[in-house]
């Protein structure tokens, strides 16, 4: 029956499902692949921070909220599952890189890094809230 539906699908001049659906996995990847590389721009110009002019920053963050990308700098309930602790000693953190999460699909896009500092507070050194 399946068999039925796809010929008269392709002798209609309509596509196939499989070739809508190769479409629909093939434009999730592309989206995938581009998020992370806006997510890995945005993180070198957060460290940059100060040097990087506003006008750069603000239109990042414009980006970031047009295409469903969320930076997230204070790690919080189940944000802390979006982080990599990559050193230090003590119970605060200082945030090194902040992690971007795919609002569209909850899913983690690049983990942020946090290092172990003493002290009950957290800190952050550099960047702003996009």
């Amino acid at each position: 029956m399946a068999r039925l539906q796809e010929s008269a699908a392709e002798s209609s001049g309509a596509p196939s499902p499989a070739a809508v659906r190769k479409a629909v996995l093939d434009e999730f990847k592309t989206r995938a692949t581009f998020a992370g590389r806006l997510a890995e721009i945005d993180a070198l110009l957060w460290a940059q921070s100060g040097s990087v002019g506003q006008t750069a920053e603000a239109t990042m963050a414009d980006h970031l909220a047009a295409l469903g990308i969320r930076r997230v700098e204070v790690p919080e309930g189940s944000d802390t599952e979006a982080f990599v602790v990559t050193e230090g000693e003590g119970e605060a953190f200082e945030l090194l890189r902040p992690a971007y999460v795919d609002t569209m699909t909850g899913k983690l896009i690049l983990a942020g890094q946090l290092k172990r500092v003493p002290g009950s507070i957290a800190q952050n050194t550099s960047g702003g809230e996009a």
